[in-house]
């Protein structure tokens, strides 16, 4: 089995980000982000949180 993450914790995700973990927590509220709730717990995948950066990209000119 590969040992690269399936899922991350909210604390992973916002390292990742480069976000506080209240800004993350903020989003998964508004559902502006993508997520998989196991056992009542907040995960994501590498694909959450690819796509929100794709939608938050602006480019330029």
């Amino acid at each position: 089995m590969n040992s690269e993450k399936i899922l991350f914790t909210i604390e992973d995700a916002a390292k990742i980000l480069n976000l506080k973990i209240s800004r993350l927590r903020t989003a998964v509220f508004r559902k502006e982000i993508g997520y998989v709730k196991l056992s009542g717990l907040v995960r994501f995948t590498k694909e959450n949180l690819e796509e929100w950066i794709k939608r938050s990209q602006v480019n330029a000119g």
